[in-house]
């Protein structure tokens, strides 16, 4: 498909490397890196893998049911299922922060289309369930604090081309470029993607879809690589590391906490208007 035209915006990187001291420098692990600056040229983060496998928990909270389509690799429709609501009306997602105990209502959908490529499909035979989870899961520091809920209206069958983390990504948004959804999410285990995560981030409204990817890293650990690259594609970016900032955007805590500082707080609230509705 024609290469999607992505108007002035940055790529975000996870990368498995040792969490450097202060701000990330340029690296020459596969994917080329430069220090983060706030430009409006392309270029990319870097950003440890977990450092330790985290335990799935439970079943993910959702909000509503919703009708899901499974895409062949075409993006023709293969099957349909029944994602159920398993949240009570009015329940609140409470926030480990001390300063965000009460949740937003939902007030925005944004729609999703979650593919996963041939090596996650071969690990997981209920991929299709597995990667909604991760979405779901993602989702809860949106809602409570955005009222941003993310639904999975499809899910697709991709396979993965790129010989490293940024051209799986371009890959991405060349396969699935022109679809009707808010956010196109990748999952993959592919062995030339050596990032934990990477994501487009837009300076403004993409227009379409925005695009991210996810290196199977469990159901926990890749829920918050997620929640972290659609952070990306509302424009933020990343805090440094050293500075004690706790924000889901700042490397040393990317993996332990769910939420973001004040100022990416607004950025996010200005940005929301971008997807959905």
């Amino acid at each position: 498909m024609k290469m999607k035209k992505i108007a002035s915006v940055t790529l975000a990187l996870t990368m498995c490397v040792a969490p450097a001291i202060g701000i990330a420098k340029d690296k020459s692990i596969g994917d080329k890196h430069h220090a983060h600056v706030h430009t409006t040229s392309t270029t990319i983060d870097s950003l440890p893998k977990a450092k330790k496998f985290a335990p799935n928990k439970g079943p993910a909270a959702i909000e509503k049911s919703t009708i899901v389509k499974e895409l062949d690799e075409k993006g023709n429709v293969k099957a349909t299922s029944v994602t159920e609501k398993n949240v009570k009306a009015g329940k609140l997602q409470k926030s480990k922060a001390k300063d965000q105990s009460q949740a937003a209502a939902a007030s925005k959908t944004v729609t999703v289309l979650a593919v996963a490529d041939e090596e996650y499909r071969a690990a997981y035979s209920d991929w299709q369930s597995r990667v909604q989870q991760i979405i779901e899961n993602a989702d809860n520091a949106f809602i409570r604090d955005h009222g941003i809920d993310f639904q999975v209206k499809a899910v697709g069958n991709w396979s993965s081309q790129g010989g490293n983390s940024s051209q799986i990504l371009s890959d991405l948004s060349r396969d699935w470029n022109g679809y009707d959804y808010d956010f196109v999410v990748g999952f993959t285990r592919d062995t030339n993607f050596t990032a934990g995560g990477i994501a487009y981030v837009y300076s403004s409204n993409p227009g379409g879809s925005a695009f991210s990817v996810n290196l199977d890293q469990g159901v926990t650990n890749t829920s918050k690589a997620a929640q972290h690259e659609f952070s990306h594609n509302f424009g933020l970016g990343h805090d440094p590391q050293g500075s004690g900032i706790r924000c889901i955007m700042n490397y040393d805590y990317s993996y332990s906490v769910d939420y973001w500082h004040a100022d990416h707080n607004a950025q996010i609230q200005r940005n929301k208007v971008w997807y959905g509705n």
